[in-house]
């Protein structure tokens, strides 16, 4: 049972890297477009038409795709002052539960952003500027990595419960 969860866990892992590289791509393509835009503007008085727009929506794909990455990889802020001083055992369940919350609030405002991503589709919001685009693809992407997110807390917890109990190893700054 543990080998075959840690397949899946590695599989979703080599899923969300791709993802995480394809946010660093989209920055990649950003800092280009800055870099043009800026050379434009002072050399020629002349800005690439739409970048303003490209970037706010490339922010949000860049953010938003890098997130379950990110938490697989241990990425985001951890305090641990006061967990660290307690048994193994306590910090093994807290640990667990805390991926547990952090599961269910991503899929909370995952639920809010697809209710959002639903109403910008049926209305056809647009952004305006000097391109005029749909918005409901961005606030699609937003959806999908809040769930991509908390699929990962989701299977970081059953992970660990498989750590804790000692049918997989553990990575060296978890409890």
């Amino acid at each position: 049972m543990a080998e075959a969860f840690e397949r899946i866990y590695q599989a979703y892992g080599r899923f969300v890297l791709g993802l995480g590289m394809v946010s660093g791509a989209i920055t990649f393509c950003i800092m280009w477009l800055i870099d043009a835009n800026a050379l434009t503007r002072k050399i020629f008085n002349a800005p690439v038409p739409g970048s303003l727009e490209i970037t706010e929506a490339a922010l949000v794909l860049i953010i938003f795709f890098a997130l379950a990455f990110t938490q697989r990889r241990r990425g985001h802020i951890r305090v641990t002052i006061l967990t660290r001083r307690l048994p193994l055992g306590v910090r093994h369940g807290l640990f667990i539960f805390a991926m547990l919350v952090g599961a269910a609030l991503m899929a909370w405002y995952a639920y809010a952003a697809y209710t959002y991503a639903l109403r910008s589709f049926k209305i056809d919001e647009q952004e305006w500027g000097v391109i005029t685009f749909s918005v409901w693809p961005i606030k699609s992407a937003i959806c999908v990595g809040l769930v991509l997110f908390s699929l990962q807390f989701l299977l970081d917890a059953i992970r660990h419960v498989f750590v804790a109990q000692g049918r997989l190893p553990g990575v060296e700054d978890e409890p």
